[in-house]
């Protein structure tokens, strides 16, 4: 396995760069043979007429397929989902973070999970920063097995459990003296807040490299980290269904893996949307043979940046905007507030350190507050408060049923992330 990541590294630095035209010729037979195997293997795409067809004739005619989401993974029995033949305890098993409450699990063959470790390399090279000997400290909710190239002081990964008391967190990060800092936004945000500024000065005197993954990273809190950590940030989009998605180079672009992956946005109908709109990001990674999934749908929003990255990179660029497509309140105007509304009003008001949000089944929506001087309860929170309903109306046009209180902490999923905004309510049909 090793030994095959390894000779794997080279092709997909070097995939990142060429043609468009053969990238996407590449893709279409790639595709196709991901699609014989889905009909013809997969219980779930060969029980379903719209997949018994022939080879696509383009990348277009993806679009013709229909969609798959979590919650057909939720609905279908694992072996349903598997290639005929493949042994489950020969793959590589992740379960989703559980931010709806419901993990689902997920099944790699080992060819592809290779090839996608090896991708990650160019996720740190991108950077034009780090060196494969640099200390590396991971603030993530779960410990991987070590690598056996980390004795020999390569690629280092000194993994701080996130569930532990941010104290500890911050004591042992200070002890390692890490070169790059990795970690979700929300665990960041409360390590700055932890730190005192002799503490973040020592950091920052090793600090090279801010790395995020895992969470929406608005514009506000890239600034803010750099800012803080005194290091340039680079955001990696991935979830454990089809793993990297994009990755960011020296110029702040998020780059799709293309070489693994084909990316569409499409509307509410399915249908792929021009470069530069918003829609759903869908996936398809086309070398997956355990468990194929056409035409993904990660329930989030983005889009793709026209143009060409003057890194010189061929893939094409990801913008990530809103948020999780399913992650939002309902206003009585049947207008939608998603998470980037309050992560921008966590990111620039001043007395908030954080915010997270849910609306019940009656409507209301309920915004706590993490104020950045703790709890208090004075007239100085009750005037932070104030304008922070104000804002909000003005976000929205016009009130609504709002309640804003104050807590110590965001609520965090069962995968370690930020549970930044939930619901009840069931609108009322237009």
């Amino acid at each position: 396995m090793l030994i095959r990541e390894a000779a794997y590294v080279p092709l997909t630095i070097a995939r990142q760069y060429g043609g468009v035209a053969g990238l996407r010729r590449r893709q279409l037979r790639e595709i196709n043979k991901m699609l014989e195997l889905a009909r013809t293997r997969v219980p779930y795409y060969r029980d379903d007429p719209r997949y018994a067809r022939g080879q696509l004739g383009g990348l277009a005619e993806l679009a013709e397929l229909p969609l798959v989401d979590k919650q057909v993974l939720r609905e279908q029995p694992l072996d349903r989902m598997l290639a005929d033949g493949v042994d489950p305890g020969r793959c590589l098993s992740f379960q989703t973070s559980g931010s709806t409450g419901r993990r689902v699990r997920i099944m790699h063959d080992q060819d592809s999970h290779d090839y996608h470790m090896a991708a990650c390399v160019r996720r740190f090279l991108a950077t034009a920063r780090y060196l494969p000997t640099d200390r590396l400290s991971h603030i993530r909710p779960f410990a991987p097995p070590a690598r056996l190239f980390e004795r020999f002081k390569l690629f280092r990964r000194h993994v701080i459990l996130s569930h532990r008391p941010m104290r500890e967190i911050k004591a042992e990060l200070l002890a390692n003296r890490p070169k790059v800092l990795i970690g979700y936004p929300v665990h960041l945000r409360a390590l700055l807040r932890e730190l005192t500024p002799a503490e973040l000065a020592l950091l920052k005197r090793t600090l090279r490299i801010v790395m995020t993954e895992s969470e929406l990273l608005l514009p506000e809190h890239r600034a803010m980290f750099a800012e803080r950590f005194g290091a340039p940030v680079f955001d990696e989009y991935s979830a454990f269904e089809v793993l990297n998605v994009a990755y960011d180079c020296r110029y702040g672009r998020a780059h799709l893996g293309e070489d693994r992956i084909y990316c569409e946005i499409v509307d509410e109908h399915g249908k792929p949307v021009p470069d530069g709109e918003p829609g759903q990001v869908v996936v398809t990674a086309f070398l997956e043979r355990a468990m194929p999934l056409l035409r993904y749908s990660l329930g989030d929003i983005g889009l793709i940046e026209p143009g060409r990255c003057r890194c010189g990179r061929r893939f094409r660029t990801l913008r990530l905007t809103t948020g999780r497509s399913n992650d939002f309140v309902t206003l009585p105007s049947g207008e939608r507030l998603y998470p980037d509304a309050f992560l921008h009003l966590a990111a620039t008001h001043p007395g908030i350190s954080e915010c997270f949000v849910h609306q019940d089944a009656e409507g209301l929506v309920r915004v706590h507050v993490v104020p950045s001087g703790g709890l208090s309860g004075g007239e100085e929170e009750s005037k932070v408060f104030a304008t922070v309903r104000d804002k909000l109306f003005a976000l929205a046009d016009g009130e609504f049923p709002l309640e804003v209180v104050a807590v110590e902490s965001v609520e965090i999923t069962p995968g370690g992330k930020g549970r930044f905004v939930t619901s009840d309510y069931a609108a009322p049909p237009a």
